[in-house]
């Protein structure tokens, strides 16, 4: 089960590139103790491979991740808010890139596949929650991000 923890949260990120924010994320992750430092290599290969970028009401989202057993000790997911958004491919239109407002980076390993579709459907139904998502995106703190998530990572899709 995947859980939103407010030390790895980051709001109001400023960030050049897709990869960078991944970057700052694992960074997280891996003071958190969830993934190796690694875990950004692989994560940005397979971005490049399979977009991630979600088209949103009100803005676009992405949910970069990838199962690597060397690198993720432990699910996990490390959130971002940008100051301004960044491009990510289209998850359904790869050639269509998407200005990315938030950034769900999600560490899982292949024994959390069978998991994988559960996990990913809760974060999805989030995106389909308009006012859920403009007040995660307004949030000015990682402890205030996680009182508005409260516990829909946890809760059936």
């Amino acid at each position: 089960m995947l859980t939103v923890l407010e030390e790895n949260v980051l709001i109001n990120v400023e960030a050049d590139s897709s990869g960078e924010v991944i970057r700052l994320l694992t960074d997280l992750l891996v003071n958190s103790g969830y993934v190796k430092g690694e875990y950004a290599d692989v994560v940005i290969s397979r971005e490049e491979q399979y977009p991630t970028g979600i088209p949103t009401a009100g803005l676009s989202v992405a949910i970069p991740h990838a199962f690597a057993d060397d690198c993720v000790l432990e699910p996990s997911v490390g959130v971002a808010t940008l100051a301004r958004p960044v491009i990510f491919k289209n998850m359904f239109d790869p050639d269509e890139e998407l200005g990315a407002a938030m950034v769900f980076l999600i560490a899982l390993s292949s024994k959390d596949k069978n998991e994988q579709a559960e996990n990913l459907g809760r974060v999805m139904s989030i995106f389909s929650d308009g006012d859920l998502l403009s007040g995660l995106y307004a949030a000015k703190s990682g402890h205030e991000f996680v009182k508005i998530m409260g516990n829909r990572l946890e809760a059936a899709p």
